[in-house]
């Protein structure tokens, strides 16, 4: 029996939560240390993880939660999902966006007096973390997986199925993986988005709470971190309008329900896909390659202590300087048998990275 995956997922907003249980609904709840968790478990029976909604926005609550949740449940994987803002042309609402990079934009920014004295601006510093390079090698591959790209086409029709306002001209929703900022702020204004894009124009959204848990993450080093966000609007003066409902469509909060669907309903299918560089099987794959090296080192060095305890043999044996030592030489049998033992290694080296993969290929219906 495969073993369990444990992924801890932080969700902001109740008000999220709430769109989170209609894609993924919670089977327990559960208290550790007086701290509320919704626990789940995928279809596929071997990823169980835990929500927690935070008691409020922004990257200090996400931090201790991240921590908590690292240290308290041992999750191997942390996500920080729910809505976000598209900071890049080609982001519509309802497209989802995965961080490579989370750079906290204000982080030791200093205030100094505008030019000609009016006003004040910031002066730059920021922090920024790279998310796990296997991760997003998985993200940016899935589509062309032949599993991956047919949960990604009912994702799609899925989403279009349920956008506001319907129309048989919905376009679906896309995936997009790019540099996230992060910050304590609330943006509803088209200039500070674009001061914000000034420092990164690869950019391609905006939420409060992926920095905090990035440096929970970067400071246990046992999980890694994944950020979702679906987007649901552009951090510009339409923003209130996305959220009372936009055009047509006049129901509250309507779109931000359609963000949060996509990105929890992308999410289970990622984790649910085969393949998936779960933090443990990595870990597995990694020593069973240090115990074939290993081997090699010690059949190599073993191999050159043989040759050199045959040169001084015969260095002893005939001590005419005329003399002119050779090796052992090597018959064609033990030359077959090592290009055997290495093939073998090889074999077992593969083996027991697809050991630990999980079984489950993502083909099943969400």
């Amino acid at each position: 029996m495969a073993k369990a995956r444990r992924v801890g997922v932080i969700v902001p907003l109740g008000e999220e939560f709430e769109y989170v249980r209609e894609a993924l609904r919670p089977s327990r709840a559960e208290v550790v240390d007086g701290d509320q968790y919704h626990g789940f478990d995928l279809p596929a029976g071997s990823v169980t993880g835990f929500f927690r909604v935070l008691s409020d926005m922004g990257q200090a609550q996400a931090a201790l939660t991240a921590d908590r949740m690292i240290n308290r449940l041992g999750v191997s994987l942390l996500v920080v999902i729910g809505t976000g803002a598209g900071l890049d042309g080609d982001v519509r609402v309802g497209d989802v966006v995965v961080a490579d990079q989370i750079q906290e934009h204000l982080r030791k920014a200093k205030v100094v007096p505008a030019a000609g004295g009016s006003g004040v601006t910031f002066e730059r510093a920021a922090e920024s973390w790279r998310a796990n390079a296997r991760l997003v090698d998985h993200v940016r591959n899935f589509g062309w997986l032949s599993s991956g790209e047919a949960a990604l086409n009912r994702w799609r029709k899925n989403a279009v199925d349920r956008r506001p306002g319907g129309g048989t001209a919905a376009v679906p929703p896309r995936v997009h993986v790019g540099p996230v900022a992060t910050g304590d702020v609330v943006v509803a204004a088209g200039a500070f988005a674009r001061w914000i894009r000034e420092a990164n124009r690869k950019f391609v959204a905006l939420d409060m709470e992926a920095g905090g848990a990035a440096l929970a993450a970067y400071r246990n080093e046992s999980a890694d971190l994944l950020v979702i966000r679906g987007i649901s609007d552009h951090a510009d003066e339409h923003k209130r309008e996305w959220d009372g409902g936009h055009g047509t469509v006049r129901e509250p909060n309507a779109w931000r329900r359609y963000a949060v669907r996509n990105a929890v309903e992308y999410l289970v299918i990622l984790l649910s896909s085969a393949g998936f560089p779960w933090r443990d099987a990595r870990a597995a794959g990694t020593e069973a390659r240090s115990r074939v090296s290993a081997a090699r080192r010690i059949a190599q060095s073993a191999s050159l202590a043989e040759v050199a305890v045959g040169l001084i043999s015969d260095q002893l044996a005939h001590p005419d300087p005329q003399y002119e030592a050779h090796g052992p030489t090597l018959d064609q049998h033990d030359a077959d048998q090592y290009e055997a033992d290495q093939h073998d290694a090889d074999r077992y080296e593969a083996d027991e990275q697809d050991h630990d993969v999980h079984p489950y290929d993502g083909t099943g219906d969400l």
